[in-house]
């Protein structure tokens, strides 16, 4: 048994097993504090902003909410009410609290504040009925100690600083809502004093090896007459039961297998992100919106994005309850960008409608979803056509330089006119709205709509020409390369969305010399974290999310996955502890410069799609497998895959198991059996770059692979495939 032991662990150092250049997920630049996490149940309206500092959580909260907003419009509910929670130790603040995700993933807060051997833990979910942070004191001390938790809310009010007699464990809300309307409570403590008219602060004196509990409430619609059955709710069964609800459906999802822990969490965290940006508007719909305040408001682009990773990691009916009403804004005109809401005049929303469309079919077959939304499509089509028109000049006898595009519009996303103004014909845009032609016209083919393929073939034809005239005549030139700006021929505003072209919208190449001229000036200028710079609207700023969302997707498809990755791990290191990110900030770690929301949609969505992505990848008519697994993930004993992944192919699982020690690595596939998949690519990335020496598929010798590339490629084999890749 000894020599076994001794054996495993001389091949453990000596065997590759370690990988150069790993990177680690530590937040080392996320920006300053407050750190948002905003909690709630999954698709709740009632939801709770909790903002974490070095001395307080302040919890802020609205009681309105999208069900009394215009439908796709951008009018946020105004937040309305505030509380700060102030944790204290013998009168003093607690230093330096760490806090994260309950269970490093749960959208439920934990912060955790361990002194003179006294440790308080605040752990903070969204229940049913009310936001419930449920306190655990222990003192592991030899002495006594005090533990006391100052809760204010500035527009409110206590009972007993009016009347000592009056309860003094409650704040109401006086003046801004019906009177006696509770905004907060708290139970379970030793005592409750009350250090101002706006505050109370629950006590509890703990003798040495002792331990403590109490609660703070916020019921989301309570009044005064209530507390007394308040007080003697059982907290805990509604605090599990929200535990429990994120567990059961998050478990629902596809599996991912990563060995880096911290990845993996940042992943359920992202994917548990998408529910809790999510709410029920006006016409009954379940949609996502873009952020938790300030962008709390129903816009196609993020939320459509969220359709599509619903799709590929199985929460089909999810994607119908978040897509459909966006589908439908739609004018009598056919135009679709959403002409009475948030993204009128963003020409791209036809093209994120159109793709969450051709998504859902392309994973799910359903015809039936298709035929209803194919008038919608070619409608839109013939609405960009008669817009196009209006370009369609010439100038001295020579056609401009953005003949054939769609007209003015509005840029978001950072871009700029080239007056600075937020108005132009954007580039991005056009790429989008000529995708959305080639989605119609696809579904026009499956469908058999033989009456509409030749005007739609008409339609998509000057439509892309014209597109792929205007960018190669105003792609920037220099340093020997040319890429692809927001306006043609100038250089102001954001680079998002210009690699669009190449992934999702697939109008070129991903080798195409724009496309590589384009990353060359997206990698021009890299922060000292990782992150492009000048990428949204902040002057040397950065918009980290669509670092995946854009340039990480396009390596992918490119085969540059170990590149890709790092460009994971730099955006992971700009969020916070908690997983959540602003939308844009500046590029120096502890940066109190962000802008847009403090918890933003994008990146979330960005995160859980680039890494199923990385682990399973659509290109035309190949399935790529570990497009962007790092090698690390690959080290002795690991285990990286996905299991249930839903496809353009049917549904896959993989599992890589490592043996690296033994110079093997072992490979278990489920493989589909669907006529369109013509081959599997297979990305085994060693840890040491050791080079292959052998593969075998179900026992038998394979000889299609590519050394330099680190590829297997196989076709042929459906059900389960086991392949075996030793080395040198």
């Amino acid at each position: 048994m000894k020599k076994c032991i001794l054996t495993s662990l001389l091949l453990f150092l000596f065997h590759g097993v370690f990988t150069q250049d790993k990177k680690f997920v530590d937040y080392s630049y996320s920006f300053a504090t407050p750190h948002r996490l905003t909690v709630c149940m999954p698709n709740s309206s009632d939801k709770t902003l909790l903002d974490v500092d070095k001395e307080n959580i302040k919890m802020s909260w609205t009681t309105d909410d999208l069900r009394n907003k215009p439908l796709a419009t951008f009018v946020p509910p105004a937040t309305q009410w505030k509380t700060i929670v102030n944790p204290k130790l013998d009168g003093n603040n607690f230093k330096n609290p760490v806090w994260k995700r309950s269970q490093n993933w749960m959208p439920i807060l934990n912060c955790n504040y361990n002194q003179n051997n006294v440790n308080l833990t605040i752990e903070a979910a969204g229940g049913n009925t009310a936001a419930i942070l449920k306190i655990d004191i222990a003192n592991n001390d030899s002495i006594r100690h005090e533990v006391t938790i100052i809760c204010e809310a500035p527009s409110g009010y206590n009972p007993a600083w009016v009347q000592n007699d009056w309860d003094n464990n409650v704040l109401l809300a006086g003046w801004k809502d019906i009177a006696d309307r509770i905004l907060v409570f708290t139970v379970n403590s030793d005592s409750v004093s009350v250090p101002k008219g706006t505050a109370f602060s629950p006590v509890w004196t703990l003798k040495p090896g002792e331990k403590r509990s109490g609660w703070i409430i916020r019921p989301y619609k309570a009044f005064h007459s209530e507390l007394k059955t308040l007080e003697k709710t059982d907290w805990n069964i509604e605090f599990e039961l929200c535990i429990n609800t994120w567990k059961n459906l998050i478990n629902k999802s596809a599996k991912i297998f990563i060995p880096d822990i911290m990845v993996k969490d940042a992943y359920y965290a992202c994917l548990s992100d998408c529910f809790v940006m999510r709410e029920t508007v006006a016409d009954g719909s379940v949609v996502a919106v873009p952020g938790t305040e300030i962008y709390r408001a129903a816009s196609p682009f993020e939320p459509l994005i969220v359709s599509i990773l619903f799709d590929q990691i199985g929460f089909n009916e999810d994607f119908f309850t978040n897509t459909n009403m966006f589908l439908e804004q739609q004018g009598d005109d056919g135009n679709w960008a959403d002409p009475k809401g948030w993204a009128h005049l963003m020409w791209g929303a036809s093209g994120i409608k159109s793709w969450a469309i051709m998504e859902h079919f392309l994973i799910t077959g359903d015809t039936a979803f298709l035929k209803t939304n194919y008038p919608r499509m070619l409608a839109s089509s013939k609405w960009q056509e008669s817009q196009r028109e209006k370009t369609r000049k010439y100038v001295n006898g020579e056609k401009s330089l953005t003949y054939g595009l769609m007209p003015r519009g509005m840029g978001d996303g950072g871009l700029r006119g080239k007056d600075g103004d937020i108005y132009d014909i954007f580039i991005p845009h056009n790429i989008l709205a000529v995708y959305a032609d080639k989605m119609t016209l696809e579904a026009a083919k499956i469908l058999e709509k033989e009456r509409d393929i030749i005007l739609l073939k008409d339609i998509y034809d000057k439509g892309y020409n014209a597109l792929l005239e205007t960018m190669n005549k105003g792609a920037i030139s220099e340093n020997g390369y040319k890429w692809i700006p927001g306006v043609a021929g100038y250089t102001s505003g954001s680079r998002w969305a210009g690699l669009y072209a190449a992934f999702p919208c697939r109008l070129i190449d991903p080798y195409h010399e724009l496309i590589t001229g384009t990353i060359k000036k997206w990698e021009s200028n890299v922060s000292k974290g990782g992150i492009p710079v000048n990428t949204g609207w902040m002057k040397d700023g950065m918009w980290v999310g669509i670092t995946l969302d854009n340039l990480a997707e396009v390596l992918l498809l490119r085969g540059e996955g170990e590149k890709a990755t790092n460009y994971l791990y730099a955006v992971l290191n700009h969020g916070t502890p908690l997983n959540t990110w602003c939308e844009e900030r500046a590029q120096e770690p502890g940066t109190d410069k962000t802008s847009g929301d403090r918890q933003h949609l994008w990146t979330s969505v960005a995160v859980g799609r680039y890494l199923r992505d990385a682990l399973v990848l659509e290109d035309k008519d190949t399935l790529k497998l570990g497009a962007g697994i790092a090698r690390w993930w690959l080290e002795q004993g690991m285990q990286t895959g996905i299991e249930k992944a839903k496809t353009h192919f049917g549904e896959l699982s993989y599992k890589i198991n490592s043996d690296v020690a033994r110079n093997k690595i072992s490979v278990n596939i489920d493989i589909p059996d669907p006529n369109n998949l013509s081959k599997i690519s297979l990305h085994i990335p060693h840890p040491s770059k050791k080079m292959i020496k052998s593969v075998s598929i179900n026992g038998k010798t394979w000889t299609d692979y590519n050394r330099k590339k680190e590829d297997i490629y196989f076709y042929g084999y459906r059900g389960k495939c086991d392949l075996l890749i030793k080395y040198y």
